[in-house]
């Protein structure tokens, strides 16, 4: 009960300095927030990252933080920083929903939608659900952290498959937008746009694949043996 307490405690406290200093209000506005990154230098680089981690543990909006980071810094290091800052974020939710508010979590969204969809796909599906939502954002990323860590699944696999599944979406669009601010939008642009569609679309059409065959495979196995 303490734990959740000051759990719940340390959240509001966080969210309410957040509008109070205008940091929501600064995550929402693209042309700001570069704009406030870049004046940083180097130092941009380590904000950038504590913003993912901050919006990733305290659910805050940072819908646009991909997009701002291949605008101040580049396709590679912004698709980079963003990878970074959102793991480490995931990987801290995790543990938090998994070892200090699990109890708070599911007393409060238990009997949400997407809570229990999430828990009925690890059930059914295991690994290949958590790839299949990471690539394909149907849940609230922010959200996925807590509601994975009411699974039995475990803290180190949960943080590689999240940090392998963030690395094409966190490039494509850190990619776009650099390209749209260096070039503008062309013909090109909305191929190669159109492209990282379709590979964004197969790779989540793998993992059900895949997992389709292991079970496949494994009830084979079973006969025979």
């Amino acid at each position: 009960m303490k734990k959740i307490l000051i759990f719940i405690l340390l959240v509001l406290v966080v969210i309410f300095l957040a509008y109070q200093f205008g940091l929501v209000d600064l995550l929402t506005d693209i042309t700001k927030l570069r704009m406030y990154l870049e004046n940083l230098g180097w130092w941009g680089y380590f904000i950038f990252i504590m913003l993912s981690i901050i919006v990733a543990v305290f659910l805050l909006p940072g819908q646009f933080l991909a997009i701002v980071g291949g605008l101040a810094y580049g396709g590679f290091i912004g698709g980079l920083l963003t990878v970074i800052g959102a793991s480490i974020g995931a990987s801290i939710s995790f543990v938090i929903g998994k070892y200090v508010a699990r109890d708070y979590i599911l007393q409060r969204f238990s009997q949400e939608p997407a809570f229990q969809k999430i828990e009925q796909g690890v059930r059914e599906n295991g690994l290949s659900f958590l790839i299949f939502t990471r690539l394909v954002p149907i849940f609230p990323f922010a959200i996925q952290s807590y509601a994975y860590a009411m699974t039995p699944m475990s803290v180190k696999k949960f943080s590689f498959i999240s940090c392998l599944t963030m690395i094409p979406a966190s490039f494509i669009y850190a990619f776009m937008a650099s390209e749209i601010a260096s070039k503008g939008v062309s013909v090109t642009l909305l191929l190669e746009l159109t492209a990282a569609g379709v590979l964004l679309a197969l790779l989540a059409y793998l993992p059900k694949k895949i997992s389709k065959k292991i079970n496949q495979l494994s009830t084979e196995y079973k006969k025979v043996k």
